[in-house]
């Protein structure tokens, strides 16, 4: 959209066409028209690109007074480093080494790193063992360096840098989640008494069930041996539950896991077998002390508590946790309904009442259950309109902006994170506020997220287009206000966004899904478009509602993790809502379900609304029965 407080929103229209044009006859070498036009341009923000884009193809020793000047000028901006490698590409290829050394900027590319330390140590600019230190830093890679890096690892191996210690490292890595590829060449690195290890990391990492073939195993390397065996039990765990506990519990007595190597292995056995519902999980994470609990097996341990109703189990949990954690609102919520689950009123109260102070999940939870107002708490971020002006004129915002206004929004994204850095907090909140007001709603809230300044809630939570929300919310018969609660946490009502996983737009729709609502396929531009991404993402969400006895709640969580999933997560019993969401065994899908109920209050408190979403969470009871299972 145009905003009439960035200049002359007409001239500019005009220089946008001239400079796409003048981008254009640049790319065809039309250089006389490319002149021509550049001249036209004038002072138009993104003139510095076309500059950039000439000196990319011209960038030779001849005009290295130009370059230099241009990464001076724009330096710590997206043409710097768009420059910078082309010309340091061109510097290697022509062995300029000095010139390479001087306009290096870290941290650049591995290959680059590499270059610099080479050509330092071939002009003696730099003490060798210095360098010799930051290859060591570089080695530790568990995936395939360039070969621009091949010399300068032969030199710091021929100075003797290249220890045992070190290619183990490496082969650890490139095991445990680098290329596994590289192990059986870093094993031929080793000393052929320590080959063995290196067959048997890589048996390992192939299937983890080769963990078991003890043969390989021969006691002359125990540290070495116990890292692999922790590896293997730690993902046998989650593909063969009973085979791994098997072995862990008959371990060899020549295998002597460290006292970190079993928490680590209790924690991930914990975390597998509650995930899957198997029956042992209880006793393994009852190994762990409180203090010896990761963020995963600290929360299976909570729902196994919260699915059994083990009320006094919790109680004494809590107090012998460290003292932060303690104080995490999850723990002080789920303490306090301990308490009022064991007639223990008194205790739970003033738990319940400083929690319902705070504008979160667990907050709102908490007022609902007190029949107390929740809170709010926003605050206005407070500027004068001088200083959002200077914002404005400076030549990054202007660059980000005319790049919004040509639909190029990486390029706008470059710029955007690029500038960040360079302002103080002030200046950013304004930033946030500038990228609001331009209806570029995801750099605003992510902006504010990035600084702490959750209580901004009218930026951080936008009525981002608001008539197409209401109307096709309403037309199949939702909440408007569970439709925005959808758009913000999928995408921060980013309405170009796409998933690795291949979701597209607003409300993240996938292409697969698109074509069952609508009996064809869409094209990516076509669910990206936002009236017709909302008006699927609310058919979606009113489908799914159906498919799970009209319970918004259920269909949320089928949303994220799909509805065949929710089926299995579906108790037999009956069981609290706030239970049944803590026990959801992807943690996605259960942080995800609790930011849309909390964004859904947000909404509906911003919107006008008078009642509670939480209020209607109370009495709901989640089960296959009442899901129409």
């Amino acid at each position: 959209m145009d905003d009439p407080l960035i200049g002359d929103t007409e001239l500019l229209r005009q220089q946008r066409e001239l400079f796409v044009k003048a981008e254009y006859a640049a790319s065809r070498g039309r250089l006389p028209e490319y002149r021509l036009l550049l001249q036209q341009l004038g002072d138009y923000p993104l003139t510095p690109y076309l500059e950039l884009k000439r000196l990319q193809q011209v960038g030779y020793l001849s005009n290295e007074e130009r370059v230099l000047n241009f990464l001076d000028n724009y330096k710590n901006t997206p043409m710097d480093w768009q420059l910078r490698q082309v010309w340091l590409t061109y510097l290697s290829r022509n062995d300029e080494k000095a010139r390479f050394v001087r306009d290096f900027q870290p941290p650049g590319s591995v290959a680059n790193q590499c270059l610099n330390y080479r050509y330092q140590l071939d002009l003696e600019l730099t003490p060798t063992d210095a360098i010799y230190r930051a290859v060591d830093h570089l080695w530790q890679n568990g995936n395939s360096l360039p070969k621009a890096c091949d010399p300068l690892l032969e030199s710091w191996q021929q100075a003797g840098h290249r220890t045992n210690e070190l290619i183990w490292a490496r082969l650890k890595l490139a095991a445990e989640g680098g290329n596994h590829t590289l192990i059986p060449y870093l094993g031929r690195l080793l000393p052929e008494s320590m080959g063995y290890l290196a067959d048997h990391y890589h048996r390992v990492r192939r299937d983890p069930a080769n963990v078991r073939h003890m043969r390989y195993v021969t006691g002359a390397f125990p540290e070495h041996e116990a890292e692999i065996i922790t590896y293997g039990l730690s993902r046998l765990i989650w593909r063969d539950p009973d085979r791994a506990v098997g072995l862990l519990q008959n371990l060899p007595a020549t295998i002597n896991l460290s006292a970190e190597q079993r928490i680590y292995l209790y924690q991930r056995f914990g975390v597998a077998l509650s995930s899957k519902n198997h029956p042992g999980a209880d006793e393994w994470l009852a190994k762990l002390a409180p203090d010896e609990h990761n963020d995963s097996s600290l929360q299976w341990q909570l729902a196994s508590w919260a699915r059994t109703g083990n009320w006094q189990a919790l109680i004494e949990f809590v107090p012998r946790m460290p003292v932060v954690t303690q104080q995490y609102s999850v723990w002080q919520y789920w303490l306090a309904r301990a308490y009022a689950e064991t007639g223990r009123e008194a205790q739970a109260l003033p738990i319940f009442q400083a929690l319902a102070r705070e504008r979160h999940y667990y907050g709102f939870l908490a007022a609902a259950r007190l029949q107390k107002p929740h809170s709010l708490a926003r605050e206005a971020i407070n500027y004068e309109p001088e200083e959002i002006a200077a914002l404005r004129e400076r030549a990054d915002i202007r660059r980000t902006y005319e790049f919004l206004q040509l639909g190029r929004y990486l390029s706008a994204r470059r710029e955007w994170n690029q500038l960040l850095p360079k302002l103080d907090g002030q200046q950013q909140q304004l930033a946030a506020v500038l990228a609001h007001q331009w209806g570029w709603y995801d750099q605003a809230i992510f902006t504010l997220g990035q600084l702490g300044e959750y209580d901004a809630v009218n930026v951080r939570f936008p009525q981002a287009y608001r008539s197409d929300h209401e109307s096709y919310a309403e037309r199949v018969g939702i909440d408007p206000n569970w439709a925005f609660a959808i758009s913000r946490r999928e995408s921060a009502f980013r309405f170009d966004a796409h998933s690795p996983a291949g979701a597209h737009g607003l409300m993240q729709i996938m292409p697969r899904t698109a074509e069952y609502l609508e009996r064809k396929p869409l094209s990516n531009q076509q669910l990206q478009h936002v009236p017709t991404n909302i008006r699927l993402g609310t058919s979606y969400l009113a489908e799914l509602r159906g498919r799970l006895g009209n319970n918004w709640v259920l269909a949320t969580a089928a949303y994220n993790g799909g509805i065949y999933r929710v089926y299995e997560w579906l108790p037999e019993d009956p069981m609290a809502v706030d239970r049944w969401i803590e026990t959801i065994p992807f943690r996605e899908t259960r942080d995800y379900v609790k930011n849309v109920l909390a964004y859904q209050q947000i909404y509906r408190d911003l919107r006008g609304g008078d009642t509670s979403v939480f209020a209607e969470l109370m009495p709901m009871e989640i089960s296959r029965a009442a899901a129409g299972r």
